[in-house]
């Protein structure tokens, strides 16, 4: 190799060894500080789809009832009505009595024990009903909201009618004027003759 040969081979592998130099140092330089701030952006996107997703979910249904074996059973019906807007639940299981999923009274053989068998009025649960009337009122004085007297009852299929009248009967007097009851949808509408 002739000397002209070996500078010109140095002077190659001097730019090379630049040019890889500045390869480097530009990579160094993307790389951001530690004072740069962060981009959260698809963290953002993300935190989003998963908001809507539970809200899709968790929102659907405003009212949410858990089935229990021999002790709360709906009835089946026809309806093609949903439920709309939230209202005061009272559920008549077979060994309970509830406000709000808040346990009024123990129900043995189809009759609330602490009521007198001779009155319509179930006294525990009309004191619970006139204390939520109270706080619903008191709360929509301050937003400026209407009382909405309307009471959804989820009863169980084996109770009979008398304590159902006698629950509609204490929330009547307890300034509840309209009644929904909750029953599971895809009864098949039959007729005897």
């Amino acid at each position: 190799m002739t000397e002209q040969e070996q500078i010109r081979k140095q002077q190659i592998e001097a730019w090379l060894d630049a040019k890889a130099q500045a390869q480097a140092s530009a990579r160094f330089k993307k790389r951001p500080s530690e004072d740069a701030p962060l981009s959260i952006t698809s963290l953002m996107d993300a935190v989003t789809i998963i908001l809507i997703f539970l809200l899709m979910n968790f929102s659907s249904d405003p009212m949410q009832v858990t089935p229990r074996k021999d002790v709360l059973e709906l009835p089946l019906s026809t309806s093609k009505l949903s439920v709309k807007e939230k209202t005061i639940t009272i559920t008549i299981a077979a060994d309970s009595l509830l406000v709000d999923d808040k346990r009024v009274a123990t129900v043995k053989d189809n009759e609330v024990e602490s009521a007198s068998a001779n009155s319509l009025t179930i006294e525990p649960l009309k004191a619970l009903l006139d204390e939520v009337v109270e706080d619903t009122k008191r709360l929509n004085a301050k937003t400026g909201a209407a009382f909405k007297d309307v009471v959804t009852l989820i009863v169980h299929g084996g109770i009979h009618y008398r304590l159902v009248t006698k629950v509609l009967y204490t929330a009547g007097t307890s300034n509840f004027t309209k009644f929904k009851f909750a029953v599971i949808k895809g009864g098949k509408l039959s007729q005897a003759f």
